[in-house]
């Protein structure tokens, strides 16, 4: 029984497919995996808290996205300890006063770096120079300081409640002198009326 090494057209196209595939699947791994750099900067970004921002997190400038976190490194000791690294797109112009700072993109709170445009008078930032990272504030700081304008709104009512019952005990002494004055005022109004048609 001989074998035959002639292949169909349909196993041909199905080859050709595969092959398409892997090669796609390569090319989106590199430039994913960032192998394809050379039109990028880098940049060294100091932070003191981060609040999950993930390596390979996306850079935003201006908002639109150019670039991506390349690395996050702790430096014990320093009062900025968090160094992030981040390879950027050289359409970014990164100006002396532009700062850092993270926040969330969408409903998914996923993290991302935006790096702000700066003053129009200020130079151009020279490439490699640590930027400036604006800490974002962490949810305990947050809470603990709702806890502390709720605590403020608290003693703030219970010093204006004895006023208002002063005011009630007021208004409720003087409610015949009120209505006199009140019904004085419409008086008053109308005269006025009259006369400005007058006039």
């Amino acid at each position: 029984m001989e074998s035959s090494n002639t292949y169909s057209s349909a196993e041909i196209k199905s080859g050709f497919f595969v092959l398409i595939t892997i090669v796609l699947l390569l090319v989106m791994t590199f430039v994913v995996g960032g192998y394809f750099k050379k039109g990028a900067d880098e940049w060294k970004i100091e932070f003191g808290y981060l609040n999950g921002l993930d390596q390979s997190a996306p850079v935003y400038y201006a908002g639109r996205e150019v670039g991506k976190v390349d690395s996050i490194r702790i430096r014990p000791g320093e009062p900025r300890p968090i160094l992030v690294t981040v390879k950027v797109s050289k359409d970014a112009y990164v100006r002396k006063d532009s700062v850092a700072y993270v926040d969330t993109l969408g409903m998914m709170g996923e993290k991302f770096i935006e790096i702000s445009v700066g003053s129009q008078e200020a130079p151009a930032m020279e490439t490699g120079t640590v930027i400036k990272g604006v800490d974002p504030i962490a949810m305990h700081v947050m809470i603990r300081k709702m806890n502390l304008l709720a605590d403020e709104v608290s003693k703030m009512t219970e010093t204006l409640n004895p006023l208002l019952k002063t005011t009630s005990d007021i208004v409720q002494g003087n409610k015949e002198e009120i209505s006199k004055s009140v019904a004085n005022l419409h008086e008053v109004t109308a005269n006025l009326r009259d006369m400005t048609a007058d006039l």
